[in-house]
């Protein structure tokens, strides 16, 4: 018999509830056993036993998302010799087949092998009628039904940003249809709220109605997957894309865990989500939101696909409240900076070939007032990194609409009187795309990674000597920071501190991935000690599964290095932070006010 595990996970998740819901008592005799213990008995010839207890064997019907009993033990007539205890498993109770070799049938029971018993090979024809049993790891199709009148309010209007979805169908009912992948944590299309894409205010709603149909594309869904679930999300005003300007609202799947089926939710927008909102945007205004697949530490492959129509997302309105309306942030055009799109020329690091040259892209931001022919102004420069599988578009700053939520935070700071709390020094900011080879792009494979350690030699080489000619900048590091998210944290430390510790002084890390390499690395190629990191800012949420463990050596070790000037080292808990974007956004706003003071 083969010995290759079978859906061991996906079982034994069944198998788990089953036993939390089945009582112990003794049953009372009844036409269908399970009756007596509230629950129904199975219908179909053979089905497949999920779990079994005391009682009897249970299944579990999908369609209704409830237990159902198949037969008590004793119901059944046993084999009087289990023919595969020979072979080192004892026989199955249920009747479901998964295998069969030159020893027998086999079926798959409580994370185990088991031989199909003589009592399962009846010749008699099922019955047609009969609901049909899913193979394993097979998800239905026909649930995502479309009704002939319009019933629901979605099209093609309501579309902020269907980048990160495939599929995407309007139907005649109102309701929408899309595929979404578990790539970069999962997926899903961003709508606005409003079909005039104008703003509400969050403070005057008490929560949302939302129902939607969903399951596994089949062929496409690991099974040792959770059951698929879905993050709530709003898109702040200043969002420029699904990565963007987002801050989470809550996380739920189907109540009994269902892996497809209907799903209906109403969500509460209590006090404390409202609060956070507001202090993470300084305003409530809220442009759109999506569904977003959850694929953060579920377990799901990067090329799982979960199918999704959605027919209705309400936002219900408190009574009484005012209209909404457009926060005004007390800016005026000469407060705002400017965004554009550049190319920088670099070579190949990989090869280190210097004719091999060609333009990377890269997005700068530059300061409100900033004047290139003042070359009598000059300004500090900020290099923004991005993590793995990302590149420079992802922090979402963009020449369009607002510029994004980065620029948004930029421009208010550098507003404010320079003795007023949260006042930024005005600075000009580069995103390139952290990889220092002519493959750039290929930024989400994990056998290409030396390209992203090799990038300090084109911040030393390429970056900060572009700006420098082309913008007005700052002579010294004094007058250089660099900052970025997950790989682009450990860039900063390891490439920033450890390898250009001469050209940068300032210095913030967030979700990072440490090593206590960095010190001797530092140490070693910077014998120097007046080489001082003059500011060093982190900070990881405590949810986040990847980085939190060793966000607290990390801290311990940074306080005690005397490389950071005294009293310079900051470090930050996001309390409920996962690895994403609305513990980043709190890292940039955090960091910019301690930059170059």
């Amino acid at each position: 018999m083969k010995t290759s595990k079978l859906l061991s996970v996906f079982l034994s998740v069944y198998s788990a509830s089953a036993y939390s819901i089945i009582e112990k008592n003794k049953r009372a005799e009844a036409k269908c056993w399970a009756e007596s213990l509230g629950y129904p008995c199975c219908s179909g010839k053979n089905p497949k036993v999920y779990a079994h207890d005391n009682d009897g064997d249970w299944g579990y019907n999908f369609a209704t998302g409830e237990w159902c009993g198949i037969s008590t033990f004793d119901d059944r007539v046993n084999d009087e010799v289990c023919w595969s205890e020979s072979l080192g498993y004892s026989c199955c109770h249920g009747c479901t087949i998964y295998e069969t070799d030159d020893d027998g049938s086999w079926g798959y029971e409580n994370d185990s092998w088991c031989g199909i018993q003589s009592y399962c090979k009846s010749e008699e024809k099922p019955n047609e009628n009969e609901e049909s049993e899913l193979k394993p790891n097979e998800y239905p199709t026909d649930i995502f039904k479309v009704e002939d009148k319009k019933i629901y309010d979605f099209d093609e209007d309501l579309v902020f940003d269907g980048t990160q979805a495939t599929n995407l169908t309007f139907n005649k009912d109102g309701s929408v249809t899309y595929v979404a992948s578990a790539l970069g944590s999962g997926g899903g299309v961003v709508f606005y709220v409003k079909k005039d894409k104008s703003i509400i205010n969050l403070s005057n709603y008490e929560s949302v109605d939302i129902e939607l149909v969903f399951s596994p594309v089949n062929g496409k869904w690991n099974p040792d997957a959770k059951a698929p679930s879905f993050g709530f999300r709003v898109f702040t005003r200043e969002a420029t894309g699904f990565w963007s300007g987002f801050e989470d609202v809550e996380y739920f799947g189907e109540e009994n865990g269902a892996f497809y089926g209907t799903l209906k939710k109403n969500v509460i927008l209590t006090d404390k989500i409202k609060e956070s909102f507001i202090e993470n945007c300084s305003n409530d205004d809220v442009l759109g939101f999506t569904l977003k697949f959850n694929a953060y530490q579920t377990g799901n492959n990067e090329s799982d696909e979960l199918m999704v129509q959605i027919k209705k997302v309400k936002f219900n309105k408190i009574p009484g409240t005012p209209e909404d309306k457009y926060t005004d942030d007390g800016l005026t055009d000469k407060d705002r900076g400017t965004v554009s799109h550049i190319e920088y020329p670099t070579h190949d690091y990989m090869t280190d070939d210097e004719n091999d040259k060609y333009n990377k892209p890269a997005w700068v931001y530059l300061p409100a007032g900033y004047d290139p022919e003042d070359k009598n102004t000059k300004y500090p420069l900020v290099i923004l990194m991005h993590g793995f599988g990302q590149n420079e578009d992802n922090w979402g700053l963009t020449d369009q609409g607002t510029g994004g939520k980065i620029k948004g935070m930029m421009d208010r700071g550098m507003a404010k009187a320079k003795d007023e709390e949260g006042s930024v020094e005005k600075f000009v900011l580069i995103v390139p795309t952290g990889m220092a080879s002519k493959d750039f792009r290929d930024n989400n494979n994990y056998g290409n990674t030396e390209p992203w350690y090799k990038f300090g030699n084109e911040i030393r080489n390429d970056i900060i000597p572009y700006m420098r000619s082309h913008y007005n900048i700052k002579e010294g590091r004094e007058n250089v920071a660099m900052a970025g998210l997950s790989m682009g944290g450990m860039q900063t430390l390891n490439l920033g501190i450890g390898e250009c510790l001469d050209l940068i002084s300032y210095f913030g890390a967030f979700s990072f991935p440490f090593g206590a390499d960095i010190f001797e690395k530092t140490e070693t190629n910077f014998p120097d000690k007046n080489l001082t990191i003059k500011g060093l800012y982190t900070i990881c949420g405590d949810a986040d599964a990847g980085a939190f463990a060793g966000y607290g050596p990390a801290v311990e070790a940074f306080e005690k290095w005397d490389r950071i000037d005294e009293g310079k080292f900051k470090s930050e808990i996001y309390p409920g932070g996962t690895h994403d974007f609305p513990v980043w956004y709190r890292g940039f706003e955090h960091l910019i006010p301690l930059l170059f003071k």
